[in-house]
């Protein structure tokens, strides 16, 4: 039986150096924020903790009537670690897409940035979660055009490559994904949706 584990508090550098208090990892989400004190919780194991800035000593956010002190990262000296670099035993890249919506983008089959006569900014698109950074290097190069990627450095294991459609060529990209709904993205099934 695992021994329940009770928020601790630790320094935002700590963090950014060893990641997840509990087991290095270093992406996560902060539900909540605000003074000095961010509440993090892990995207590997989903344990939670508090971040406190430089000068917070004591997180300014409770756990029900408990406010964790700072200490030491338990983890310290120890670098963080992320999503691993790898990819489909057959070939390809993960690809793991959110469904079409609409965003900033130019289209993969023709290039243009307007999606249909009346010149609206937004066009179809996909954005799909891909394993790494430099997995979605690899995404976007199997494009001519009209893919992008979406990666931050405050979300180092949340990266997404979107790829854009004008209204004419959305059917290339319900084409494309409909291809990937396995999770999995090939150069052939970009030269097939683009056709």
């Amino acid at each position: 039986m695992e021994k329940k584990y009770v928020p601790i508090a630790v320094s935002l550098d700590s963090v950014k150096e060893s990641g997840c208090p509990y087991c290095g990892y270093r992406s996560g989400t902060t539900p909540i924020s605000g003074g000095g004190t961010a509440i993090f919780t892990c995207g590997e194991c989903g344990k939670t903790c508090a971040i406190l800035t430089e000068g917070v000593t004591k997180s300014r956010i409770g756990f029900g009537d408990y406010y964790p002190e700072l200490q030491e990262h338990p983890r310290k000296g120890i670098p963080s670690h992320g999503t691993p670099d790898k990819r489909p035993d057959g070939g390809g890249e993960f690809f793991h897409s959110r469904g079409i919506g609409l965003d900033s983008c130019n289209c993969f089959v023709c290039g243009t940035d307007i999606r249909d006569k009346k010149a609206n900014m937004y066009l179809n698109n996909i954005a799909a979660f891909v394993q790494c950074k430099e997995a979605g290097e690899r995404v976007v190069a199997m494009f001519k055009r009209g893919a992008r990627l979406d990666y931050r450095d405050f979300e180092p294991d949340r990266v997404q490559v979107k790829i854009g459609a004008c209204d004419k060529h959305l059917p290339n990209l319900q084409r494309l994904d409909e291809l990937t709904k396995d999770g999995i993205l090939t150069q052939e099934m970009v030269e097939e949706a683009i056709g």
